[in-house]
């Protein structure tokens, strides 16, 4: 098992309106919601969920690793010898549609799922498998990445090995708004295959990853990779297109200052983040740290064009680290500007252990943060643990400020994974669960462990108000379904500006530049529902965003 439990834009609508200057705002509700519905999935032996997405439909596609064969809800047979990719399509009211099993004769491990703009649907993943089962090619090295293209019914239409000949693990993937694909892990491979970049780090450390993007076409042709790191051990976790059209590189280093890492370490372990060009160049790179132990999970661009981090650490005040611990291990959020620049941290957590797997934007400008905690009442947990550990989900405003927290679980371990916050301000939990009918969990466990999904109630209210004219655009209507259009202050710069339409995990869906109109609409068809960044600007002159969602 690898570390760590761990559209095409449809034509634009001619329109001419005057209206008063108004967009949507949000705001918080401080009671936690409620859990709405939830549901276990899997066969007789071990599943473990690691990626979830909402869908166009309104339902959503999760997807893992599973090692059962034909058993609870897995109707296919597995493929080798230990697990296979496991995807499995759900309705809105979370009721399975179908499920897929994808394998070769070793172990696939999938970690992470896209919806594609035809309807279908990317897998990504690390296989150890070679040409057998549903791979078509042989494998590069000990591991490799492995990307399954599947249509909107999970049929098979391709799938791709990259590698070089070491070790190879996947972790991240995104859509590319020039409609192909940037995917990321790490690997100890040096130059060697679809490897272009030696390894970075020492000889005698020569089994030790670094971080390894490469970016894609539609069809899974590489156009380029990049490899980034230091002397001794980088693991990515997350590989995100920018608003400027770049990419943001996020996971921890073990490095001192070497290779194209411009640090000293400053824990046993840091996060760190790289920023990149269109073309993978690094433009800058930032690590945050303390005297402990600080493994960095999630990254989200921000409507400010900075960026907020979640992960984990063991220290107290240290370095980085302005608030003290609440227990042996807790979720460290850290706020930075576009250039890195850190802004805030805060420490989240209770008198146990708390991992930082899950962020989230939200619809009033806030975050959710979670994961699983093994925690009691204490610190900024006020509720009473249900098992080994749970799901725990904290709502932060903007400024990180704590709002509320839920615990979610049954008897046994609940590992969250995923939190995703819908249209409608419901919010969407995604992990592995090993309880049976207990506390949260109204159904019995399949096998060892499985896939549990749960959803919350809305947690935000929306009205309508004023924009602020500082702005210097307003977005209406909002929320929209099938088209939001952009007026411009009188104020706002005319020449060179830019309207760009980003979705919550920072992927660029579409883009247009001005004319001498001080209008545009924005194509929302093909637009699956959630929060949306609209960002106008103009390179070097002005840069202003609004959120956006569709409904």
């Amino acid at each position: 098992m690898t570390e760590n439990f761990t559209t095409k834009a449809c034509k634009a609508y001619g329109l001419s309106l005057l209206l008063t200057c108004f967009i949507g705002h949000f705001d918080a509700i401080a009671q936690a919601p409620e859990v709405r519905w939830e549901r276990t999935l899997g066969g007789v032996q071990i599943e473990e969920l690691n990626a979830i997405q909402s869908t166009i439909d309104g339902g959503l596609i999760v997807g893992g690793a599973s090692h059962s064969s034909i058993s609870g809800d897995r109707s296919q047979a597995n493929q080798g010898t230990s697990s296979d990719f496991w995807v499995v399509k759900l309705a809105a009211d979370g009721a399975k549609q179908w499920e897929r099993a994808f394998g070769g004769s070793l172990e696939d491990e999938l970690w992470s799922v896209l919806q594609t703009n035809d309807g279908g649907y990317l897998l990504g993943g690390t296989s150890y498998s070679g040409k057998s089962g549903d791979k078509s090619q042989p494998n590069k090295g000990y591991s490799d990445y492995w990307v399954i293209k599947i249509d909107a019914q999970g049929n098979k239409q391709w799938d791709r090995t990259y590698g070089g000949n070491g070790h190879d693990t996947f972790r991240s993937m995104q859509l590319t708004a020039d409609g192909g694909f940037v995917v990321g892990g790490y690997s100890a491979s040096g130059v060697s295959d679809d490897k272009s970049e030696p390894s970075l780090a020492d000889p005698y450390f020569s089994s030790d990853p670094d971080y390894w993007v490469l970016k894609l076409d539609a069809q899974g042709n590489k156009q380029w990779d990049r490899t980034y790191g230091g002397n001794r051990t980088e693991w990515l976790s997350e590989v995100l297109q920018t608003t400027d059209g770049g990419y943001i590189v996020a996971g921890q280093s073990l490095s001192n200052e070497s290779g194209n890492k411009s640090q000293q370490l400053k824990g046993t372990r840091d996060f760190w983040i790289v920023k990149l060009d269109a073309q993978g160049h690094k433009q800058w790179e930032q690590a945050y740290g303390t005297t402990g132990s600080n493994p960095l999970r999630r990254v989200r661009q921000t409507t400010d064009g900075g960026y907020i981090l979640c992960g984990e650490s063991t220290s107290g005040v240290s370095i980085d680290k302005t608030e003290p611990s609440k227990g042996g291990q807790d979720i460290w959020v850290v706020k930075v500007d576009a250039n890195g620049v850190k802004q805030w941290d805060r420490s989240v957590g209770g008198s146990g252990s708390e991992v930082g797997y899950a962020l989230s934007l939200t619809l009033d400008g806030g975050y959710l943060i979670g994961g699983p905690s093994t925690s009691g009442i204490s610190g900024d947990k006020t509720e009473a643990n249900l098992g080994a550990g749970d799901y725990w989900v904290v709502k932060l405003d903007a400024q990180g400020r704590k709002v509320w927290d839920r615990t979610v679980g049954g008897s046994g371990e609940d590992r969250l994974n995923s939190i995703q916050q819908l249209a409608d301000g419901s919010i969407v939990l995604g992990g592995t669960s090993t309880s049976p009918i207990s506390g949260s969990k109204s159904q019995a466990s399949k096998g060892a462990s499985d896939f549990w999904v749960a959803k919350l109630g809305s947690s935000v209210t929306v009205t309508s108000t004023q924009a602020s004219a500082s702005k210097g655009f307003m977005v209406y209507p909002n929320p929209a379904s099938k088209y939001a259009v952009i007026k411009l202050a009188s104020v706002t710069p005319q020449d060179g500006l830019r309207v760009k339409l980003i979705d919550a995990t920072g992927r660029l869906v579409w883009q247009q530049v001005f004319s001498s109109a001080k209008e545009v609409a924005i194509p929302l068809r093909g637009c699956r529902a959630g929060l949306y960044m609209v960002s106008v600007d103009s390179p070097g002159e002005y840069s202003q965003q609004q959120r956006l969602v569709v409904e």
